[in-house]
């Protein structure tokens, strides 16, 4: 391993750098999260065919990205029906994900069918990692961004 003066190593890397690589790894992550979520709905589908109508899944996921803030969610919801001048529409009511990174699974199964439970818990391990990983991220980017304004508030002080 080569020992390098650190005036080198300054040049080689800059904040920019460091930001597109979390933005490329943030959509990384995005696309990984859109694989599973699509295997999800795949997944219910195929099961829905082998199933009594009282044992049809009404948990759904899906991912929200947020463009502004270079981000995205996971979010589990139940689906629902409701009567609306004479027709039937479905509804989604967004489940809370509460602190950490996982949704709490013992409410959000409660009563719903057993091979509906069992995939949403397969799934949800993984969304938390992903959630983990995308917050981690997050505080480096943020971390990042502090340094810079920080280092050109030093390049513009009087001081310097």
């Amino acid at each position: 391993m080569k020992n390098e003066p650190t005036e080198n190593l300054s040049s080689c890397l800059t904040e920019d750098d460091v930001l597109l690589w979390i933005e490329a790894k943030v959509n990384q992550l995005y696309a990984e999260a859109r694989v599973l979520v699509d295997d999800y709905w795949l997944r219910v589908k195929r099961e829905q065919k082998n199933h009594a109508a009282s044992e049809k899944a009404r948990i759904g996921v899906r991912v929200r990205r947020r463009e502004a803030t270079l981000s995205f969610s996971i979010e589990w919801f139940r689906m629902a029906m409701i009567r609306e001048n004479g027709r039937i529409k479905p509804i989604a009511h967004y489940l809370k994900k509460g602190s950490g990174y996982h949704y709490p699974l013992v409410r959000l199964l409660k009563g719903e069918p057993e091979w509906e439970a069992a995939l949403v818990e397969e799934l949800e391990t993984e969304f938390a990692d992903i959630r983990k990983h995308l917050d981690l991220l997050g505080k480096i980017r943020d971390a990042v961004q502090s340094y810079r304004k920080a280092s050109q508030s030093n390049l513009n002080s009087p001081n310097h």
